[in-house]
C-alpha cells in the first residue's frame, strides 16, 4: 500500500495522484488483504452471515469512495480509517435491520453505558458445551477444535467485550487506534482486553492443564 503516503510537503495524505486504474489496483490490493478480518468484526457484531457480507459490501464502497475523493488525510493509519468506516456501517447496519428490537446498549461500546462488573453472562452454557472434554479419555485436540472454542466463548460475552477483542487480535489494531474508532478511554479499552482474556483463560484451565494448552495452541 506504498502509493498511500503523506507528502512532505504538506503532511496530508494523499493518493499521491493514481490514475483512475491504479487506484482500482491499489484498492483491490486492500479489499484482498483486509477482507476476511474486516468481515469478522461485521459478523461478530451482525451474528449473520447474509447481513456481515452485506454490511462489508458497504463498508468497501464507503471506502473506496472516500479515497477517491480525497477524504482520507492521513491523520491515522489507513487500515485504522478504513476499520472506523466497518465499525460504523456495521452498526448504521444493525440499526436499519434490527430497528424494532434495537437495544442501542447491545452494540455500542459508548463508555457511558457500561460499568465495569460481572457481566458475563450465559458463561455456564458455554462452560457446559466444551465440559465434554474433562471426561473424554483421549483429549487430544486440533488447533482449529481449540479456535471454535474460543469463537463460542466470543458469541457467548458482551459485545463491547467481543468487538474489541475482534479489533485487537483479529483487526491488528493497537489499542489507541481502538479507542479512537469507538470513542472509549484507552485504559476502558486495556481492561476490557484484560478481564475478556482472564476469564476465557480460567474457563480453559478448568478443563485443559497449562501444558496441554499450551501444547495446543502451539500446533501448527
Amino acid at each position: 500500500m506504498s502509493k498511500w503516503r503523506i507528502k512532505s510537503k504538506d503532511k496530508k495524505t494523499s493518493l499521491n495522484n493514481e490514475t483512475n486504474n491504479e487506484l482500482i489496483s491499489e484498492f483491490k490490493n486492500f479489499v484482498s488483504q483486509n477482507k476476511d478480518k474486516s468481515y469478522s468484526l461485521c459478523y461478530r457484531i451482525l451474528k449473520s452471515r447474509e447481513d456481515a457480507e452485506d454490511a462489508l459490501q458497504e463498508s468497501f464502497l464507503r471506502f473506496y469512495k472516500a479515497l477517491k475523493e480525497k477524504k482520507y488525510n492521513g491523520s491515522s493509519k489507513l487500515t485504522t480509517y478504513f476499520y472506523s468506516i466497518v465499525y460504523n456501517t456495521t452498526v448504521e447496519y444493525y440499526r436499519k435491520k434490527k430497528l424494532k428490537t434495537f437495544n442501542i446498549k447491545s452494540i455500542e461500546i459508548m463508555d457511558d453505558y457500561y460499568k465495569e462488573g460481572d457481566e458475563f453472562k450465559n458463561i455456564d452454557e458455554y462452560k457446559n458445551s466444551i465440559n465434554i472434554f474433562k471426561n473424554c479419555p483421549d483429549r487430544n485436540m486440533t488447533k482449529n477444535e481449540i479456535s471454535e472454542i474460543i469463537n463460542q466463548f466470543l458469541n457467548l460475552i458482551p459485545e463491547h467485550y467481543s468487538t474489541i477483542l475482534i479489533m485487537n487480535y483479529i483487526n491488528e489494531l493497537k489499542i489507541n487506534e481502538i479507542s479512537n474508532i469507538l470513542n472509549i478511554r484507552v485504559g476502558t479499552v486495556k481492561n476490557r482486553i484484560f478481564r475478556a482474556k482472564e476469564k476465557l483463560k480460567s474457563i480453559l484451565l478448568s478443563i485443559f492443564t497449562k501444558e496441554e494448552l499450551t501444547e495446543y495452541l502451539n500446533m501448527n
